[in-house]
């Protein structure tokens, strides 16, 4: 596979043991960023662009499942699949709730992995159902992109428009 055609991928996950065997498992087929909190997550994500992210639920501060809607509704055409230790029904229907594009447990198969990757990659991203609950959340990343001088305060307002404008259709 060509550098410019390999697929990004974001891999948002607190514990350094996972980025490894994520990267070590992915690195071959896709170009990678790490992330290993959530306010990185969001800086990484207006930075690097991805094609997926791979989020984890429990992480410090903002936990991966809060961190859902704001993605689903700021870059709705990026593919969030979680990738987590935590596999109850309820916790994972609450993540398909808020924008999960896909669930894959820990410990996972590294074909599995693979193969669930290169589905969502090569398929077609549903709009994510917007509420009003996240705007504050959509806002918040905003503002962090703004203080660190990678967008200006007018580019956030269109971002957050954006969001609101797919909000009231």
């Amino acid at each position: 596979m060509q550098a410019e055609s390999k697929k990004k991928i974001l891999v948002v996950d607190d514990e350094e043991s996972i980025t490894s065997l994520l990267s070590a498992i992915l690195k071959n087929n896709y170009i990678l960023a790490i992330a290993h909190n959530s306010h990185d997550a969001i800086l990484k994500t207006h930075e690097f662009q991805p094609d997926l992210i791979t989020l984890d639920i429990s992480m410090p501060g903002l936990k991966g499942d809060d961190l859902l809607p704001v993605f689903r509704a700021w870059k709705p055409h990026i593919p969030v699949w979680v990738i987590s230790a935590s596999n109850e029904p309820e916790i994972r229907e609450k993540c398909f709730k808020k924008g999960a594009s896909g669930f894959i447990p820990k410990p996972f198969e590294r074909s599995y992995l693979l193969e669930q990757i290169e589905t969502v990659l090569n398929g077609e991203v549903q709009p994510a159902q917007i509420s009003e609950v996240i705007l504050d959340e959509v806002e918040l990343a905003m503002s962090i992109l703004e203080r660190k001088g990678l967008i200006t305060e007018d580019e956030a307002k269109e971002e957050i428009k954006n969001v609101k404008s797919r909000l009231n259709n």
